[in-house]
């Protein structure tokens, strides 16, 4: 947002001018309401934890963990061996089947290293959403407030706008404040990729208990849940026989 400067905005123009703005703004949302159509509304706020490290993974392993060897608290003990398997190789299923293992031997269950009658299947399920990608700068015209030399140079450099700059920071703050308030205070804010993370219990064709987890993560990050692409096929090798004539 830039003010520049104007003989003809004073002091007490400011406020009138950013109220009628606001006024026109309700006048065209109330104009929009009256399609024959069901409105777009929100869902209750919630919140949505963002998986940044390895050790969110091994936070969700453990987890898991605890949700497992409750539901099977009552099984005769070692009597029905669990192999953890994966969907891919992408790095969070090797990373996190590792870690599930972990925090599964440390509350006494017992594992199979090779396929058995109950197997636990870790599976990742990578959700990118392609609509547009809003400003994500955490608090930017806080940010801009809290510096000094900035808004110290507005007021060497433009000294007739000195008011129209304080309007211009207020509603700014205000801004950033219902950003906060929606974005709450993870770094970044929410992302436009998520992922879901299910576990599954199941022996022959029964489930037996599962879980499933949602979380943020980065766009660039997306990587680490993708399996990688194949290896390229090698080329036939031709091979040649000398023979003596």
């Amino acid at each position: 947002m830039t003010y520049m400067s104007s003989p003809h905005l004073h002091r007490g123009s400011v406020q009138p001018l950013i109220a009628s703005a606001f006024l026109a703004v309700a006048l065209l949302a109330s104009g929009c309401s009256t399609l024959d159509v069901p409105r777009a509304d929100n869902y209750p706020a919630t919140d949505q934890k963002k998986a940044r490290a390895v050790h969110h993974w091994d936070v969700l392993a453990d987890d898991v963990a605890a949700r497992i060897a409750g539901k099977i608290s009552d099984w005769p003990a070692g009597e029905h061996p669990i192999h953890v398997s994966v969907a891919s190789d992408s790095s969070f299923d090797q990373g996190f089947r590792k870690l599930l293992i972990v925090r599964l031997l440390d509350r006494g269950v017992v594992l199979s290293t090779n396929p058995a009658a109950v197997e636990l299947a870790v599976e990742a399920q990578l959700v990118q959403h392609e609509a547009a990608v809003q400003n994500r700068v955490v608090m930017p015209w806080t940010r801009l407030a809290a510096g000094i030399a900035v808004a110290r140079d507005w007021a060497v450099h433009s000294p007739g706008t000195a008011s129209g700059i304080a309007g211009g920071l207020a509603l700014g703050l205000a801004m950033d404040a219902a950003q906060l308030s929606t974005n709450g205070a993870a770094a970044g804010g929410p992302t436009r990729t998520e992922v879901l993370i299910t576990t599954a219990l199941k022996s022959g064709d029964r489930y037996l208990a599962g879980s499933a987890d949602v979380y943020y993560i980065e766009r660039d990050d997306a990587v680490l849940y993708q399996a990688p692409p194949p290896l390229a096929p090698l080329a036939p090798v031709k091979t040649w026989k000398v023979v003596t004539p």
